[in-house]
């Protein structure tokens, strides 16, 4: 399987980072829009393995895109292109400020979706993005091929998106991954 993780300066890497840990076992490589070096919101630092106009759209198998503040691609016409493109072949993964992100191309619309920190409210400032939407209250939401999460849930995320992928096989087996990850003994 072949994951693309979707850098941008200021993403928020603590959002994905138990998703890569989960998916280690697979090719994960990054794209990003330009060659440069990119900035977590933590402040580290890393240079990306392709950028998207030559990325191998059929190699996608996975597309993460973490959050952070992702408000200066909104509406990017190379962005939306790519992701209707993988959105067709694979899966796309998206969490708060991704999930935003994903809103303002329009590849949410008439979609059962969630993002933001908390949630999406009418009070989020993305929240016009997802006016053709079906916003649920939920930490994580999955439909069809896009998985959506909350900022918050970014545990919840990880062990889902092994559901969503195939890897975790029963929601009894995600909830043991959520468990390992939190350090919840039973």
């Amino acid at each position: 399987m072949k994951i693309g993780l979707f850098y941008f300066d200021g993403f928020a890497e603590f959002e994905i980072v138990l998703c890569c840990m989960y998916l280690k076992e697979h090719q994960i490589f990054s794209i990003a829009l330009e060659n440069k070096e990119v900035i977590s919101m933590e402040k580290q630092k890393y240079l990306v393995d392709n950028l998207i106009s030559e990325a191998n759209l059929d190699d996608v198998d996975l597309l993460i895109i973490p959050g952070g503040d992702s408000t200066k691609l909104f509406e990017n016409q190379e962005l939306q292109k790519y992701f209707e493109i993988v959105s067709k072949k694979g899966k796309i993964a998206a969490i708060c400020g991704g999930s935003e992100l994903l809103a303002s191309l329009g590849l949410l619309k008439g979609k059962k979706c969630t993002g933001d920190t908390y949630g999406i409210t009418s009070e989020s400032s993305s929240y016009k993005y997802y006016l053709d939407s079906i916003i649920i209250d939920e930490y994580v939401v999955e439909d069809e091929n896009i998985l959506t999460g909350q900022g918050q849930a970014f545990i919840e995320f990880a062990a889902e998106l092994g559901l969503f992928m195939g890897i975790a096989k029963s929601k009894e087996e995600v909830e043991q991954d959520m468990n390992w990850f939190m350090n919840v003994r039973k």
